[in-house]
């Protein structure tokens, strides 16, 4: 069995940073480039058309996203982006003027704007709030209306990193006969999940996180039931039971969840993300997981040794691969940030905190580098 460092050569940033901000955007491995090289050379020399290849690559990728998630392969449409997977179920659904729909409070847009779109047919969107970091299932039973239709929720929340309890939210949303919808972006790659487990009706995801997929692809996630009552705004060729009977305009739509995808799809980031989510499987997410679980544990310890202020829940039922902090004074984050800059060490800085999210090659020695990066900014600032 391979060890993570034995995978740390298959990504260049390594010699160049120390890069820290997968919660933004995942570097792609040498695998993925290698894939992606072939495909463009087969499509710019003598098989142009390779469609064929492409489909067993699109084949492929369906298989393995549904053995991430816990489900069959029938149940995944790629789509571009999280945007675009949550789009398919709010604006496909069947919505009357009161209905209403919960949404946490400080989502990332991707998980609100699908949703507040629905306020032109007399929608309520509803925020829940989030004083811990994230929905607790005591905050969730307290919101809950007669009216209340659909709940949205981030598997993890981009800025605090708090992880969802998603089967116990899933129980209540069943047991309410509402319609669980989960942004799982910030914690797909990085963290195991059961979709049947945790009664989850949708998940949408884009791959260029944690999933270290090329940007422009991801998946949706939809159980055959909640599928049977999207009306589709979008048609295309590939919608159909057969789509290479072309002249047939009478098809019926595929009784798959592929009758999302209209038309060709980002074949190169197909082909990246099938490479890059096999070695995800192949290291495993239980794995990635408890490393990520250890390298965030030494953050948040060294980080209060030195008088940062954690945003992050510090309960480890609640934790994920992002720790969010500040120094005690918060005006100071920006310095922080361009000093983290000035030492090659890659973060995001949002709401005027400093976050950081290493992934699986990253290792306990960065970690260290990085907090003695942060006494250093103490010392002079």
């Amino acid at each position: 069995m391979k060890k993570l460092e034995d995978y740390r050569s298959l990504f260049p940033i390594t010699k160049e940073m120390i890069y820290l901000n997968h919660a933004a955007t995942s570097p792609l491995s040498l695998r993925v480039i290698e894939m992606i090289e072939e495909h463009f050379h087969q499509r710019s020399t003598i098989i142009v058309e390779n469609w064929d290849f492409v489909l067993d690559k699109i084949k492929e990728l369906r298989t393995l996203l549904a053995k991430l998630v816990g489900t069959d392969n029938s149940r995944i449409a790629l789509v571009y982006n999280t945007s675009h997977g949550l789009n398919i179920v709010a604006s496909g659904l069947e919505w009357k003027e009161g209905d209403e729909i919960l949404i946490p409070e400080g989502e990332f847009p991707s998980n609100v704007y699908p949703f507040l779109n629905l306020r032109r047919k007399g929608v309520k969107i509803k925020l829940v709030p989030t004083p811990s970091g994230g929905l607790e299932p005591e905050t969730l039973l307290s919101a809950i209306t007669p009216v209340t239709k659909l709940l949205s929720v981030s598997f993890v929340e981009f800025l605090s990193g708090y992880k969802t309890n998603l089967k116990a939210i899933g129980e209540i949303c069943h047991d309410h006969g509402i319609i669980f919808v989960v942004d799982a972006i910030q914690g797909l790659g990085a963290i195991p999940i059961d979709v049947i487990d945790c009664s989850i009706d949708a998940l949408a995801c884009g791959g260029h996180k944690w999933l270290m997929f090329p940007q422009g692809i991801g998946f949706l996630y939809i159980t055959k039931e909640l599928q049977d009552k999207i009306q589709q705004s979008h048609l295309g060729w590939m919608s159909v039971e057969n789509p290479e009977d072309f002249l047939n305009y009478n098809q019926k739509l595929s009784p798959d969840a592929r009758r999302f995808e209209c038309g060709c799809l980002n074949s190169a980031g197909i082909i990246g993300a099938t490479v890059s989510l096999a070695m995800l499987l192949e290291i495993g997410q239980d794995i990635i997981y408890q490393h990520l679980i250890s390298l965030t544990s030494r953050l948040i310890e060294g980080l209060e040794e030195r008088d940062f202020r954690i945003f992050t829940n510090k309960d480890l039922k609640k934790r994920s691969g992002i720790i969010t902090f500040y120094p005690r004074d918060k005006s100071k984050s920006e310095r922080l940030f361009n000093f983290f800059e000035e030492n090659s060490i890659g973060v995001s800085i949002r709401e005027e905190m400093i976050r950081i999210s290493p992934h699986f090659y990253n290792t306990l020695e960065e970690m260290n580098f990085v907090l003695d990066i942060c006494g250093k900014f103490q010392r002079k600032h």
